[in-house]
């Protein structure tokens, strides 16, 4: 059907509805949309709360970045607060723990609530001690093969007078895991919490956290120990620069796609072998032209020899020389005497030459490849070249390396939770996506109040049609009573129940019209008055 031809039936219909129904089906449509909105809005409603406060820019983009690619909905505020859903808060935490985060600002953001007014700072202060420490157990508690975590902290006393001599009297703390096995934190978990432990107080140092396990041995990795091994670790170096590489690209490409449309993987190969590098060059100087190899003569040595009196050019007799000339007299035609001579010459030329010998440290970066997956069926106003380009201009690739190292596509990312494949909760991915597009929620609420007046409509134009079809059966009810015989005992009762309801109808309407009904009654006098004169 045209939708031209469905247009004004829609208005024809429209304009045949009360006013009354008009305003029902308006209060009708607005409680669905206030309806829909409302819902949509519980729905998505998530309690946010503080998982690292005070951090820079570099390291939030990181976070953020991580937080992206396992699924977690987040909130980054302009003073470098992150925060996530109440619920996963303390998973989120224990798995940025044992990647390395954060290296600044504070996981600290808890205070508790339900002091009385009666209540001292001293003893709001320790009971926020206690929720902090319960907290951070409870997150030690996520690791994998953590039983249990006891943690204590001692905060350190601040320095009250001027001349007080300065004294080691920060923060420490320490922590007693215990394993289902029965054995010891692994090296990895234990740095892990130290960082965890010094994130989450202010002004605590990492080496300032004891760690010990459930049989009383101390397995704290030493703060020196740590940064000695990430410098040595091939694997550690890549993951440093892998990181810093993702957030260059994820910070570029975020703010032309969004943050939550971009995924950024990098591997990075780094060489951890010393070389000691040794370079000697040679050139020669005050060339005549591109074809001179001779140089500045240093040292030059001329021999001549003579014999019977004749002066020439002679050399040794039986040794190879660097002459220029070699010449040998024969007999001078002097009977019984014979006459030669040689000569003998020996140059050093003085040549540049440049010495040179460095020493290439451990960790250069030997071999980098990034890819990049956009959410959408193409790059948007980017073509692939220029997307490229950008991605290896940030992470320092060479531009005639760039489409061997660099691969980039573009498809519908899967919405589904921590990225499993799993199955999706259609009322879920419907609400989720409503909630980024609002303006998809408000063609939705205009269709479903369509359809709710198109449904009225209808059922008015239907009502009325039966109401026709019904008036217009009992009109020809009428002619077929007229012509039936009189004689007949039901058709008489018939007639006269009509009658009796025509009647009522005009009683009904002459006492509901009663200036028509004089009127008429008036007129049929005058017009009866008239003909019987």
């Amino acid at each position: 059907m045209n939708v031209k031809e469905i247009i004004p039936k829609i208005k024809e219909a429209a304009a045949k509805v009360s006013a009354k129904s008009r305003r029902a089906i308006l209060i009708g449509g607005a409680a669905v949309l206030v309806f829909a909105v409302v819902f949509a809005v519980l729905i998505n409603r998530k309690d946010y709360t503080v998982l690292y406060s005070a951090v820079n820019a570099e390291e939030a983009t990181e976070i953020v970045s991580k937080l992206q690619e396992a699924g977690v909905a987040y909130q980054y505020k302009d003073n470098g607060d992150v925060l996530v859903d109440k619920k996963q808060v303390d998973k989120v935490r224990a798995q940025l723990a044992q990647e390395g985060y954060p290296k600044s600002g504070f996981s600290y953001g808890i205070f508790i609530d339900n002091a009385g007014g009666m209540t001292t700072d001293s003893d709001k202060q320790t009971y926020k001690l206690y929720d902090l420490q319960n907290r951070i157990g409870a997150t030690i508690g996520l690791f994998d093969g953590v039983k249990d975590a006891k943690v204590t902290i001692a905060l350190g006393e601040k320095q009250r007078y001027v001349l007080q001599e300065e004294s080691d009297n920060g923060s420490s703390a320490s922590v007693v895991v215990i394993m289902k096995d029965g054995g010891s934190p692994t090296s990895e978990q234990a740095a892990a919490i130290q960082r965890l432990v010094a994130g989450s107080v202010a002004g605590m140092d990492m080496d300032k956290v004891s760690v010990f396990d459930g049989n009383g041995l101390e397995i704290t990795s030493s703060l020196q120990k740590a940064e000695g091994e990430e410098n040595g670790s091939g694997e550690e170096l890549a993951r440093i620069v892998e990181g810093q590489i993702t957030g260059k690209v994820m910070n570029l490409l975020g703010a032309v796609y969004g943050p939550e449309n971009v995924r950024v993987s990098v591997k990075c190969r780094i060489n951890m072998e010393k070389l000691i590098r040794e370079t000697l060059t040679y050139s020669t100087p005050d060339k005549i032209d591109e074809t001179d190899k001779t140089g500045i003569v240093s040292k030059e040595n001329v021999s001549e020899q003579t014999s019977d009196g004749v002066t020439g050019v002679g050399g040794v007799a039986g040794a190879e020389t660097n002459a220029d000339i070699t010449q040998y007299a024969g007999n001078t035609g002097t009977a019984g005497s014979n006459s030669f001579y040689s000569s003998e010459a020996t140059r050093e030329y003085v040549i540049n030459q440049v010495k040179e010998q460095g020493q290439v440290p451990a960790g250069a970066v030997e071999d980098l490849t990034i890819s990049v997956a956009v959410n959408g069926k193409d790059l948007g106003a980017l073509t692939m070249n220029q997307v490229k380009a950008l991605i290896g201009n940030a992470a320092g690739i060479a531009a005639e390396a760039q489409n061997e190292k660099i691969a980039v596509v573009s498809a519908p990312f899967y919405r589904g939770e921590g990225g499993s494949m799993q199955t999706v909760n259609p009322l879920e991915s419907l609400m989720e996506e409503l909630s980024r597009n609002p303006f998809i929620l408000l063609i939705a609420a205009g269709i479903i109040l369509i359809i709710i007046l198109l449904v009225v409509l209808i059922l008015v134009i239907r009502w009325r049609r039966k109401k026709k079809r019904k008036k217009a059966a009992n009109m020809q009810e009428i002619p077929v009573v007229a012509v039936m015989p009189d004689n007949n005992p039901e058709i008489t009762k018939i007639q006269n129940e009509k009658a009796q309801g025509l009647r009522e109808d005009i009683r009904d309407f002459t006492e509901q019209n009663p200036e028509i009904s004089a009127q008429l009654l008036k007129n049929w006098l005058n017009g009866g008055g008239e003909n019987g004169g």
